[in-house]
């Protein structure tokens, strides 16, 4: 009787550890899976915070004129293809509509003050590619900002 006891007992404490090593490889797995969340969510946010930025020079360094119009849409896609960018320009605010470049815009809106003349409202979404280095995660950000280019 005393063989048969230790047995169950040895038995007990394997199936007791080995429960223990599936809750502590689940727990590790998990802390995996949450810190390449985490990476890519915030290499999203650093692309949308440049993808604005580039958003605001091509602004700046477009010709406005009667055949070109205004920007609206601009897309940028980050040099490693893991993300891609939509940005839309909601609104150029313009002190003089007539007297400006402004005044070839469809989306000019004539303002009351110059401390805001220039300012144009960005529509920004940034979400991942089919990129393999994405794996098989999707995210989608969008933002809607004032910018003075």
């Amino acid at each position: 009787m005393k063989k048969s006891f230790g047995i169950m007992t040895a038995l007990f404490i394997l199936v007791l550890v080995s429960f223990l090593l599936m809750l502590v490889l689940k727990a590790s797995s998990i802390g995996v899976k949450h810190a390449s969340d985490t990476y890519i969510k915030e290499q999203a946010e650093l692309f949308m915070q440049s993808s604005i930025e580039n958003a605001i020079l091509a602004i700046e360094g477009y010709e406005r004129n009667s055949t070109s119009k205004c920007l609206k849409n601009i897309y940028f896609t980050s040099s490693d293809g893991r993300f891609e960018a939509n940005i839309s320009v909601l609104r150029y605010y313009c002190y003089d509509k007539e007297n400006t470049s402004c005044k070839y815009c469809d989306n000019g809106v004539n303002i009351e003050t110059s401390k805001s003349n220039g300012n144009v409202v960005l529509y920004t979404i940034i979400q991942t590619t089919s990129s393999p280095r994405n794996g098989d995660k999707k995210l989608r950000f969008s933002k809607v900002t004032i910018q003075k280019p």
